[in-house]
């Protein structure tokens, strides 16, 4: 406790002086692809302020100086620092002790509104391109991105790269948290035909940049889409598994293998299980991994949960760049949500408090409990024609390591939705959140219920947490109901034809497998 309590004092006072700082100098933060003197005065400030921190290390110095920073401050200067640090200071407590580890002057000075990010490399090219799927089959939606906002942003598509005869208008929205600056287009294709190849555009006929004197459309030649077959017990699919992949290298070998399946045609979608892009706070990373998962998610759907990475700003930016399926499942938040594909039912859930500080606390009178309830009520009463039911979330109810996540936050979850996945006969749940891979035997309350994987007497639970992260692996550790547990990186598919599940997890560095298991029924 006292050194948690230390962690936040440390970083609180050091928001309060970064934003003494700023306020201090009366300057206006830096437009679009500007820094002002603002943002410089701040990133000068980091070292220094790092210094007095580990030179004032005690609990009472460290009050000392946040009090006497506070009351240097006035008027909207004072209120201005005070807001900063409690929006900042939550998720920064999880940091390390030294502030420049994890973080860049430039990175933390964004983060306090003192630096501006610019989203895209030009003005008005479309970017990060992205797929999701609605609860529609005939539906298919896309989003990008452009620096500065076009008039009339659309997405042209048709049977063929050549004759884009059909188009649909986007809304446009942006976000200021963490000094970004940018703009997110999002616009649903309607009207598809079921397991047809469509081919699209995106972008705004109205815009011709002078240095290219051509329509500010989407750069990447025959960009296109396979759209899926109503739901039926027969249908198989393919989707590939990811849990925390980040912006930096450590999730290229991933990434560039579930490529080569989009190449080849042999998955349906992606589905991220939190911890997306790395991007904490920092804006930067966020549209750095996007641009990262185009070459996949510019040609199948890519489907999110958010993990406790996401939860700067309260999931604000997250909630901005993906558009996931909530309202057509009838969910009350974009945190959570449900969808049929071929013969499976997948419920992405929750498991984030506020800013993702820890485990969420799911209580009966939850609404995401009682949504949750309904969804799995509906979800059985169609079993003939979806027999399978998949959940996704981000922190485990199940690991194998003796930490607070696998233990105190394990427990948290498990009170809140373990009866319900075993009471519902859950197939699968697959979490993330640790870095390595783990899969389970059928397990309920902490017992192995069963060697057998054929018609299970419960839900068998997954940890794919291991795409690749700035973060490293680590563990994992024994029980008597984890099957396997691997510190290796990798990523997984989930296959479905018929009667059997397959679930396998293939090594990162060559491909090849390192777990495999079926579940038949």
């Amino acid at each position: 406790m006292e050194q948690r309590t230390m962690a936040w004092l440390r970083m609180t006072a050091f928001a309060a002086m970064v934003a003494l700082v700023a306020a201090a100098c009366v300057v206006q933060p830096a437009q679009a692809g500007e820094d002002g003197i603002g943002c410089s005065l701040c990133q000068d400030a980091i070292v220094d302020v790092e210094n007095f921190l580990e030179a004032n290390s005690t609990v009472q110095d460290i009050i000392k100086a946040l009090d006497d920073v506070c009351k240097l401050l006035s008027g909207d200067a004072k209120q201005k620092c005070l807001q900063e640090v409690q929006h900042l200071a939550p998720k920064l407590a999880e940091a390390d002790d030294s502030i420049t580890t994890k973080y860049s002057p430039f990175a933390l000075c964004s983060m306090l509104g003192q630096c501006q990010i610019d989203c895209c490399a030009t003005p008005y090219l479309p970017e990060q391109i992205h797929l999701s799927i609605t609860t529609d089959i005939s539906e298919m939606v896309v989003m990008w991105s452009t620096l500065k906002a076009t008039p009339h942003p659309v997405v042209q598509y048709g049977l063929s790269s050549d004759n884009l005869n059909m188009t649909a208008n986007a809304t446009t929205a942006s976000y200021t948290s963490g000094g970004w600056q940018g703009h997110l287009y999002t616009a649903t294709m309607t009207g598809l035909r079921p397991k047809t190849t469509y081919y699209y555009r995106v972008g705004d006929p109205t815009v011709a940049p002078d240095y290219w004197m051509k329509p500010a459309w989407s750069q990447v030649p025959s960009l296109h889409f396979t759209t899926r077959t109503a739901p039926a017990a027969t249908t198989p699919l393919t989707v590939a598994m990811i849990g925390d992949a980040g912006a930096t290298d450590a999730s290229m070998l991933s990434l560039a293998h579930i490529t080569q399946r989009v190449v080849d045609k042999s998955i349906d979608f992606l589905f991220h299980d939190g911890d997306i892009g790395y991007a904490d706070g920092y804006q930067t990373l966020w549209d750095a991994y996007v641009r990262k998962i185009e070459s996949i998610a510019g040609f199948v759907p890519y489907m999110t949960v958010q993990g406790n990475h996401e939860g700067f700003y309260d999931f604000k930016p997250y909630m901005a760049r993906f558009a996931m399926p909530w309202k057509q499942s009838k969910s009350q938040s974009p945190l959570y949500y449900s969808f049929d594909y071929g013969s499976a039912h997948f419920i992405a859930v929750n498991s984030e408090s506020e800013f993702g500080l820890a485990a969420r606390t799911v209580k009966k009178d939850d609404p995401m409990y009682k949504w949750l309830e309904q969804d799995l009520q509906a979800a059985n009463a169609s079993r003939h024609v979806t027999p399978w039911i998949v959940v996704v979330l981000h922190r485990p109810l199940y690991c194998t390591e003796s930490n607070r996540d696998c233990k105190q936050y394990a427990e948290t979850l498990r009170e809140g939705l373990e009866d319900l996945f075993f009471n519902y006969n859950v197939d699968v749940v697959i979490q993330a959140h640790r870095h390595n891979y783990q899969a389970s035997y059928p397990v309920y309350q902490q017992k192995k219920m069963s060697d057998s994987f054929h018609k299970p007497p419960a839900p068998v639970y997954i940890v794919n947490g291991a795409a690749g992260n700035k973060e490293h692996l680590m563990g994992p550790g024994k029980q008597d109901w984890a099957r396997v547990t691997l510190k290796q990186y990798g990523y997984a598919t989930l296959s479905i034809a018929n009667s059997s599940l397959d679930w396998t997890y293939y090594a990162a560095a060559d491909n090849a497998v390192l777990d495999h298991f079926t579940i038949t029924k």
